[in-house]
């Protein structure tokens, strides 16, 4: 059986490339079309996002069409004159890449994806890395991609950058080795810029963060816990896909907590099965499908994650971090292993629930970012603000 899955996958690849190079030779790339893509096709979100938002603002992209990639293009918010949607993976996708002067993604598209000659592939990535990616990785690769595939899929991408963007000298350092990007003499294509996608934190008004609480239906009396752990390698079955990842007991957190807080779990993008989440309705809020997690930083209190990018980013609003690592030790030694070690992160590290509950309870009391904290920031957030986007598209859009 498993022979057989795997002869129609490569069938079906064979397919998709064949659409590809078809579109190739229909279409002569425009210079003025921009093509974006999140999450695979999964949402307008991330960096590509804060960059259409960006062109779309500025009178100086007046002219340009703007192409999204999505696998649910029932987006009326999108149907605007200067703004198209295609389905992930079909013909009209593969035209509009052929079409577009400017790919602009924040992850890994299919390895027979390459740009023209005369096109330019931005690489906006989707975070800051705690755990190590690429070809950094050194341990096992995951479920559905081996050790082996993971180094020739990054190392193939970075044979595609024009431009790579940054957020600090720490993760540029980090992506020109797990791209390989020496190898290729495109070290110097790392644009050391700061995130675009977190633009938002910085220009987010109350009156955005009352709109959000209301559309959630959040009670406004209750302080708001963000749960955000990611997927774990190996935990994975053709059937259901990547697990759900939760370590947290929501009856103990509900006994400890459920007076003063609500919890949004946020499941990473590769989840698809939804958390039950009706035995604690009123308490904990499954979030995973809200679109922008940027909606969700800026009404959270605290955060609590594990191995998750997300803390870097939501390091930015300067508010509580907790992180809840209860299988640390597998995850370090048989899975990923990471960059940073646990003292430098900017909050407490626990296994143990009780403790997680104490540490949310004690950061009630007006949470103020110690200097460790800030020092935190100050080396890996120091360059973002809310005209990033702006200026990462000075840099890589030719006028």
């Amino acid at each position: 059986m498993k022979q057989i899955k795997d002869f129609l996958r490569q069938m079906m690849l064979l397919y998709k490339r064949f659409l590809y190079l078809l579109a190739r030779l229909i279409e002569t790339p425009d210079k003025k079309t921009v093509f974006f893509e999140a999450y695979q096709g999964r949402s307008v979100a991330c960096s590509p996002k804060a960059l259409y938002e960006e062109m779309k603002s500025d009178e100086k992209y007046r002219g340009y069409h703007f192409i999204w990639s999505l696998r649910n293009t029932d987006r009326e918010d999108l149907k605007d004159y200067d703004t198209t949607v295609v389905k992930f993976e079909s013909f009209s996708y593969y035209r509009a890449l052929a079409k577009a002067g400017y790919w602009i993604f924040n992850s890994n598209p299919r390895p027979f994806l390459k740009p023209g000659k005369h096109q330019v592939f931005v690489q906006t990535w989707h975070g800051t890395p705690l755990k190590k990616i690429g070809c950094d990785l050194e341990k096992t690769g995951n479920a559905l991609t081996k050790f082996s595939q993971i180094h020739k899929i990054y190392t193939g991408e970075s044979k595609k950058i024009t431009y790579m963007i940054s957020p600090s000298a720490y993760c540029t350092e980090k992506f020109i080795s797990a791209f390989r990007l020496k190898d290729v003499h495109k070290e110097e294509r790392v644009l050391t810029t700061g995130y675009p996608r977190n633009d938002y934190l910085f220009r987010a008004t109350k009156e955005d963060c009352a709109k959000i609480k209301k559309k959630l239906q959040i009670p406004g009396n209750k302080k708001i816990i963000l749960y955000a752990p990611t997927f774990r390698d190996n935990q994975y079955s053709a059937a259901a896909g990547f697990e759900l990842a939760n370590y947290m007991d929501f009856d103990l957190a509900k006994e400890y907590l459920g007076e003063e807080y609500v919890i949004l779990f946020r499941a990473h993008y590769f989840i698809s099965r939804k958390l039950d989440a009706e035995r604690h309705r009123g308490f904990v809020y499954d979030v995973s499908g809200v679109e922008d997690i940027n909606e969700l930083y800026v009404i959270s209190d605290i955060l609590v994650t594990d191995y998750s990018s997300v803390f870097f980013d939501f390091a930015n609003l300067k508010r509580g971090i907790i992180f809840f690592m209860p299988d640390y030790l597998e995850y370090k030694n048989h899975l990923r292993d990471f960059y940073l070690d646990m003292d430098q992160l900017p909050g407490p590290v626990t296994g143990n629930q009780e403790e997680l509950f104490a540490y949310i309870k004690s950061f009630s009391k007006d949470f103020k970012a110690d200097e460790k904290y800030l020092n935190f920031n100050k080396k890996y957030n120091y360059l973002d603000g809310p005209h990033t986007g702006k200026k990462v598209l000075d840099m890589i859009i030719e006028n």
